[in-house]
């Protein structure tokens, strides 16, 4: 291999979804089902006459972006004759929708234009549907001048790129919000009149897809929702208030939504949704409680990134052991984590096997920003949480529902065989880069002092 450094710097992009010949099942470790097991089940289940409404979440960055493309590698090539092949339509709320000011709106027009484009790109096939066509060229009005509005009709199929164009306008959204959100019910209707077609014309040119599946990423990073106070307002308003247009849809759906809303509202949108949200949580690699590794856990990671190096390069010749288990331990199981800091380790090598030392330079920058970032308030219920005995946090506490966010706290399912109820329960952990510093540990023996 003529660079292998360069190798291992673009195998481990952080924000590159793993490929299907890259992504490994680390369920072992993460105590819980894979998600392409527990959605396929629940299609093999269903009656066809009925949808399925499926909430997804877990730390942003601890793969479930993989585990979604995964998914629609199953779906569209199930691995045994009985079951049934569906096609995966994969929608990137990032392309569509800015993250601090989204509305019903723009979601249902990034529904209906992406169902369009994909049937177009992957199966040539055109819909078209008068009503959406009328709004779409509304729309483009608002975009162009009247001279340029004769020019170019939209089709629906077409119209990708100019409703991707509103997440930059704010004005254009405005107006856009003011002219569609009076008329939301018809919207709706009108989607799932567009959904029949789809299937209709999907059956004409591939009677062998069963039906199609609707998977939106991505939302879980939404911050701000229809002039609501950002957060966790917005995000009860999106997931819980507008439940009525997002179970409205007559079609199988997945939904990211934030960890945060499921920890505080689980149960609200169990009732909505029609079942309690998939958690995807950190990959196992500490045991609960005493910190002390979890074999398993390190085993699949080991794995997991000898599937992205491919089988050009051995894990054991690209990385010193020091190295990638100091990588392993520091990433806390989190996925993207463990890329950034792989990636940062390559700018610290000029060869192969990869060194301590540059695992030790390749973790400084998240060692700064924790440092200087984490509210001072945090510190001591760090502390607290890391002494406790049942390592679990209060849902209602917002400092910790903040520190689920910005990953100084991490959430594991426990995975070890004990009774059904305890292998089930999530508990937490300190972020192991944020136990060495020197804040924490002074919180700590401030604590233990007093106890």
């Amino acid at each position: 291999m003529e660079n292998p450094i360069k190798h291992i710097y673009n195998a481990c992009n952080p924000y590159k979804p793993a490929a299907s010949e890259c992504y490994f099942d680390c369920s072992k470790a993460r105590g819980s089902h894979v998600l392409v097991q527990e959605f396929q089940r629940r299609l093999a289940l269903i009656e066809d006459s009925h949808f399925i409404r499926f909430l997804f979440t877990g730390h942003i960055g601890c793969g479930k972006s993989s585990d979604l493309g995964q998914l629609c590698h199953t779906l569209a090539n199930p691995t045994t004759p009985s079951e049934k092949i569906y096609f995966p339509i994969l929608l990137n709320a990032n392309d569509y929708i800015d993250d601090y000011d989204t509305d019903i709106t723009d979601i249902m027009l990034a529904i209906v234009t992406e169902l369009a484009a994909t049937l177009r790109d992957k199966l040539k096939i055109e819909l078209q549907d008068n009503y959406f066509t009328q709004k779409l060229n509304e729309i483009k009005s608002f975009f162009l001048s009247q001279v340029d509005f004769q020019k170019i009709q939209l089709t629906l199929p077409g119209a990708k790129a100019d409703i991707q164009r509103l997440k930059k306008d704010p004005d254009v959204r405005k107006k856009v919000r003011n002219s569609l959100n009076p008329k939301i019910s018809t919207i709706l209707q009108e989607i799932n009149i567009l959904f029949s077609q789809a299937r209709m014309e999907i059956q004409k040119v591939k009677p062998e897809i069963h039906d199609f599946v609707l998977i939106l990423d991505n939302l879980e990073k939404i911050i701000g929702f229809a002039e609501r106070e950002e957060g966790l307002a917005s995000q009860r308003e999106l997931f819980i208030e507008r439940a009525p247009q997002l179970t409205g849809l007559e079609a199988h759906v997945i939904y990211t939504v934030p960890l945060r809303l499921v920890r505080a509202d689980g149960p609200q949108l169990g009732q909505r949704y029609g079942d309690n949200p998939f958690v995807l949580p950190m990959v196992k690699v500490i045991r609960r409680g005493t910190q002390e590794p979890f074999h398993t856990g390190h085993h699949c990671m080991r794995e997991l990134l000898q599937k992205h190096l491919g089988n050009e390069l051995l894990l054991t010749h690209a990385f010193e052991t020091e190295a990638i288990d100091f990588l392993l331990t520091y990433s806390g199981g989190h996925i993207r984590n463990l890329m950034v800091f792989i990636q940062n380790a390559c700018t610290y090598a000029d060869n192969i096997p990869i060194s301590l030392k540059a695992a030790q330079l390749a973790i400084q920058q998240t060692v700064r920003t924790y440092s200087t970032s984490i509210p001072t308030t945090h510190w001591k219920k760090l502390a607290v949480l890391d002494n406790s005995e049942d390592q679990m946090i209060p849902s209602e506490d917002e400092d910790y529902m903040a520190m689920l966010d910005n990953l100084s706290v991490l959430e594991y399912i426990n995975g070890d065989n004990e009774d059904v109820f305890t292998v089930a329960e999530p508990w937490y952990a300190v972020n192991p880069i944020v136990r060495q510093l020197r804040k924490f540990k002074e919180n700590k023996k401030v604590l233990e002092q007093q106890a």
